[in-house]
């Protein structure tokens, strides 16, 4: 889970719920790490924007899907949330817990991890 409080008006969803909502193509999935966690490991068609560079000025207004953000555990994808919902966007959603909790849920990643017998790379 969480060890923090809800973001008032921030939706937040389990890894489960996202996996549903990326098959049915209910959603976006933007992940707000920096560059070289993302290129380390991400979930698979995760867009890339992080946190340090994110305005809501300039971020994509889009409104037909949700827009649900992710990071390590789901704590500077709450505050990327808080940010984009102070800026009118009211279709953002938080993943509970983050990649953290995705990987838990026994979902894929890729990236430039690498794994052997005895070692992450």
């Amino acid at each position: 889970m969480t060890d923090r409080p809800p973001t008032p008006g921030l939706q937040e969803i389990d890894a489960a719920t996202l996996a549903r909502w990326r098959s049915s193509g209910e959603a976006v999935l933007v992940d707000v790490r920096e560059t070289h966690e993302y290129e380390y490991e991400h979930i698979p068609g995760a867009l890339l924007m992080p946190l340090s560079f994110l305005d809501p000025d300039v971020f994509p207004r889009i409104t037909e899907k949700r827009l649900v953000l992710v990071c390590e555990v789901g704590k500077r994808s709450a505050a990327a949330g808080k940010q984009l919902l102070k800026s009118g966007l009211d279709n953002v959603v938080n993943l509970i817990g983050g990649l953290d909790a995705w990987k838990k849920a026994g979902y894929e990643t890729e990236g430039a991890r690498f794994e052997t017998d005895d070692y992450v790379i």
